[in-house]
């Protein structure tokens, strides 16, 4: 039997599970503090006008239905940003209203453009449903004039904004920050032995669980949004691999890949851009020492190869010197990524946006700027039939049939037809039909439960405004802790109340909304179901392999094109595939965002898709430094030349799931000997190790993804849902 305590138990946990750092809560607390002020304020100005109805749902869009992520200048741009949308957007609508054949076909156009603008960084997608109800509201409502409804929005604008960047503001992405820096700081300190395995699991769980709870992640175009992305990846991949004795193994790596992790560790704790500059060029100098040292090392790791008094000894060094290089390669992965990221990060805006004073890192020509990535992107995009340009088109035509609706149909309230349609036209078509049922669900509990308040309590102003902050704590916090269903249930008890603040009508108002609702989910269900039968969890796995099966063919290239020779057609192969990759990579980022953003499913299914899709990157970044390999002379090391291209391939059978257990033995087993025997023909000497270098360098990335993905792993199954 479940007793009070044992219930207070299991909400404490499922509160901590689904609010880790408590962002919701603050988001909670401040929505039930600012709307009914924002309420109040509009009432003294605006009177019974519709200045009241826009500042409450401009309060409402501002506080509860958005939150930015990043900092508080960030946020700050973005607000500002959505407030000048709004304003320009509530004019289009009130003047179009009157013409239903244009309000129709300008939704269509809206809808599209803010759904395929959410590409372009976390905080677009972050603003898509608040900038589409800034265009819905002023058309599904009433005609008023349009001086009455630009003083309502700015009266939230005046109101909300503040009070979201100094009253309870998120600290989910300093958190973020602060996790990723204490996972650094262990993983250093583990190195040189003062910290433990625990420890170091612990903070990477903690990383882990921060990270995937997002509810939007950094999956953008650019290499400062991407990176955390992939430091989370890499960060994983370290806390599995070092281990107590990774300081000796490490031998003259250990001191520079310390100091990398320490001054990471350091810059993701700053948040100020201007105090990270002087960490930043501490970790770009240990960055160096750290690739120096193992560029410096090769010739002397051959020539100790080569000295070992027999085969079995220098294999085992081998497979010990390749371990030493990944683990260092995966360091000085890290750091290259916080660099870039932070001098990216630390460029003004106009910067950011006229693609400017791109950082000297080794990856300015990895990194675009946003005006080059949109137009680089829309092509690729429309070519591949990626899922943004399918989920734009569907949410533009649901739209526009939902407004459609209200014009063709007597409707009351016309914009829960549309409110109703785009709640659902969230997720994939695949479970659309779910979330009608759960909206509808949701929209029945809620008008439920507010006809009881209502008759119990009556539609007097003083129990409206009184209930006013408990719906809108309501409507902010049980969607964070609860379900789809639940949400959409304290979402309509605030209506109920607003509504009757407004206008009081008892609990025929939610009786309305249900209608609308119903209407609006059954336009959405029938539109996804014709143009989008599947969502992003089926074409995940279908562009993760195409980008993996780039990836392997560009790998491929860039090795035979050491091993056998460059060549005019072995460059532009090489090229070609370099192109394809990034295209590739473009559209998993695309299919990976809506897939995180999808309605529903557990946090942990989301895990095995972003290793996944990092796989594909680590494939691309691997081909990119074999591809900056000079070629050796073709007479020196056949049998060296063979293993190589016979490891490749079972790399890459294994990367593009044309076998997916393909194995060969760790590819210095194999190439060791052969470079032993075949150093000794001739006697060489120092001629044979320089010629050895090129091939070396091929063989420890290749080594290194031979570690990163052995089989099985390197095609793990993703989730179905």
């Amino acid at each position: 039997m479940l007793t009070p305590a044992g219930l207070w138990r299991r909400v404490a946990a499922r509160i901590h599970h689904r609010d880790p750092e408590y962002d919701g809560l603050r988001r909670a607390v401040r929505a039930a503090v600012v709307i009914p002020i924002t309420a109040a304020v509009s009432y003294l100005i605006g009177g019974e006008s519709q200045t009241t109805m826009f500042a409450i749902f401009g309060s409402v869009a501002l506080l509860i239905v958005v939150d930015f992520p990043g900092n508080r200048n960030a946020r700050a741009l973005a607000y500002t940003s959505l407030g000048c949308v709004g304003l320009l957007l509530i004019s289009l609508g009130t003047l179009v209203a009157s013409q239903p054949w244009l309000a129709i076909l300008l939704m269509f156009g809206i809808g599209v453009v803010v759904s395929f603008s959410g590409l372009l960084s976390e905080s677009i997608a972050a603003a898509q449903r608040p900038t589409l109800m800034g265009f819905v509201l002023p058309v599904c409502t009433p005609i008023g004039p349009l001086t009455d409804r630009l003083l309502g929005w700015l009266i939230a604008l005046a109101i909300c904004v503040p009070s979201a960047l100094f009253v309870l503001p998120p600290r989910h992405y300093g958190e973020l920050r602060q996790h990723a820096a204490e996972v650094c700081r262990l993983l250093a300190a583990r190195i040189t032995g003062t910290a433990s395995a625990d420890e170091t699991t612990a903070a990477m769980d903690a990383l882990r669980t921060n990270f995937l709870g997002a509810a939007y992640r950094p999956v953008a175009l650019s290499a400062g949004s991407r990176a955390l992305v992939r430091v989370v990846d890499d960060l994983q991949w370290l806390c599995d691999r070092v281990t107590d004795d990774s300081g000796r193994l490490l031998g003259p790596m250990a001191e520079p890949a310390v100091a990398v992790l320490q001054d990471c560790a350091r810059i993701l704790r700053t948040s100020r851009p201007a105090d990270r500059e002087s960490i930043r060029v501490s970790l770009k100098k240990a960055s160096d020492d750290l690739r120096s040292v193992a560029m410096n090392s090769y010739r002397s790791d051959i020539v100790d190869i080569l000295a070992e008094p027999n085969d079995a000894a220098a294999v085992a060094l081998g497979r010990t010197l390749l371990t030493r290089r990944t683990i260092g390669a995966a360091v000085g992965v890290t750091g290259r990524i916080v660099i870039a990221a932070a001098a990216a990060d630390a460029r003004p805006v106009w910067a950011r946006v006229l693609g400017r004073r791109l950082p000297e890192t080794g990856f300015a020509d990895r990194m675009s700027s946003g005006a080059t990535a949109v137009t680089a992107m829309t092509t690729g995009y429309v070519k591949t039939r990626a899922v943004a340009v399918r989920n734009s088109v569907r949410t533009g035509l649901g739209l526009a049939a939902a407004v459609t609706v209200t014009f063709a149909f007597p409707v009351e309230h016309g914009l829960w037809v549309v409110l109703g349609a785009l709640s659902v036209l969230r997720s994939s078509a695949l479970t659309t039909g779910t979330n009608m049922v759960r909206a509808v669900t949701g929209t029945v509990i809620g008008f439920l439960l507010g006809a009881i308040v209502i008759e119990v309590l009556g539609v007097d102003p003083l129990v409206m405004w009184t209930l006013l902050p408990l719906v809108a704590f309501g409507s902010a916090y049980v969607p964070e802790i609860g379900s789809f269903t639940a949400g959409q249930a304290a979402f309509t008890m605030m209506v109920l109340i607003v509504f009757n603040m407004i206008r009081p009508t008892g609990w025929q108002v939610g009786l309305i909304r249900l209608e609308d609702v119903v209407v609006g989910t059954f336009v959405a269900v029938v539109v996804s179901v014709l143009l989008w039968p599947r969502g992003a969890s089926p074409w995940i796995r279908t562009m993760i392999d195409s980008a993996c099966a780039v990836g392997a063919h560009y790998l491929t290239a860039t090795v035979y094109r050491v091993t056998r020779g460059a060549s005019e057609q072995a460059e532009d192969r090489v090229n070609a595939l370099s192109h394809q990759a990034i295209s590739a990579l473009r559209t998993v980022d695309d299919a990976l965002r809506h897939y995180l953003s999808e309605s529903g499913g557990p946090t942990d299914s989301r895990a095995p898709v972003v290793r996944a899709a990092n796989r594909s990157v680590r494939i691309r970044a691997a081909a990119d430094v074999v591809a900056d390999v000079v070629p050796p002379p073709l007479d020196v090391f056949p049998h060296a030349r063979a293993v190589l291209e016979a490891h490749t391939a079972a790399l890459c059978a294994r990367l593009d799931g044309s076998d997916p257990v393909a194995a060969l033995p760790p590819i210095s087993d194999d190439l060791v000997p052969a470079l032993r025997a075949e150093s000794m023909l001739g006697g060489r000497g120092q001629l044979a190790i320089s010629a050895a270098l090129p091939l070396v360098t091929v063989a420890a990335n290749v080594g290194e993804l031979e570690l990163t993905y052995p089989p099985l792993l390197a095609i793990e199954p993703l989730p179905h849902q």
